[in-house]
């Protein structure tokens, strides 16, 4: 019987099972600076209680350093019949870099309330919702800074070609705005109807967020599917003196120009 190789996304699964036993075969130093819950440091005496105790359907998982030295504790049991051994791929050291991207207790807590899978943060539920998108609607900063850590896209879109910049444009905060234009968002990415998150602003009178799109050089040519420029959106005053003030190089009104 042969031992398996998991990857530490696996190893979520496995410890559901109340009786797994997992060690760890590092020295007594590194295991005192850290460990998995409930693993044991190996020993002879452990080894052979485990072997006595001819419990060959038992879980174990195993890991030690990188993943290689602990092969030889998961051979050892395979060949006493142990049918369902596990060895950590990668061992201590994939096992810490996975840790350090998963999300927060606070993250994953909210991903479960809003309908998301607990760890997955590239996780879409209704109109291709992820959850960046929906902390930007909610102008939750605090966990668009954790999403983005963690290597949540910005550009990312939904069923409507909205990214997670449309929806901090709707929340209407300028601070969260430039966040996430600072993380790479596409100033100028347009949704079905052509819109961009100037035209948006432009066209819901929301003045600060408009300044930062277009200090971070929003194409203010850009056209709706109805030819409509964010000058032409314009729905306040204060929207329509600031657009026609601009510089004509820096406005890009023309609509004749390419």
């Amino acid at each position: 019987m042969k031992y398996r190789d998991i990857p530490p996304t696996d190893v979520a699964a496995l410890r559901a099972e109340a009786d797994l036993l997992i060690f760890d075969t590092r020295d007594s130093a590194s295991y005192a600076r850290g460990h998995m819950d409930t693993a044991q440091p190996v020993t002879d005496a452990a080894i052979q209680q485990l072997i006595r105790g001819r419990q060959r359907q038992r879980p174990v998982l195993v890991y030690c350093y990188r993943g290689n030295s602990s092969r030889n504790l998961c051979e050892l049991l395979a060949g006493f019949g142990f049918e369902r051994v596990h060895n950590l791929a990668g061992g201590w050291q994939a096992w810490e870099r996975f840790q350090a991207t998963k999300p927060s207790p606070a993250l994953g807590a909210w991903l479960n309330q809003q309908g998301f899978p607990a760890e997955d943060i590239h996780a879409r539920i209704d109109n291709g919702m992820a959850p960046l998108m929906l902390a930007s609607l909610k102008g939750d900063s605090a966990l668009v800074t954790e999403l983005l850590a963690l290597g949540a896209d910005p550009n990312h879109v939904n069923d409507d070609d909205h990214h997670a910049l449309w929806f901090a444009c709707v929340h209407g905060d300028p601070e969260l705005v430039s966040l996430l234009i600072a993380h790479g968002a596409n100033v100028d990415n347009q949704n079905v109807n052509g819109a961009t998150c100037a035209i948006y602003t432009a066209s819901t009178g929301k003045l600060e967020v408009l300044r930062r799109l277009v200090e971070a050089g929003a194409n203010l040519g850009k056209e709706t599917s109805g030819g409509y420029t964010a000058l032409e959106s314009a729905s306040t005053l204060p929207v329509l003196k600031y657009l026609r003030g601009l510089t004509p190089d820096r406005r890009a009104l023309s609509s004749a120009q390419a």
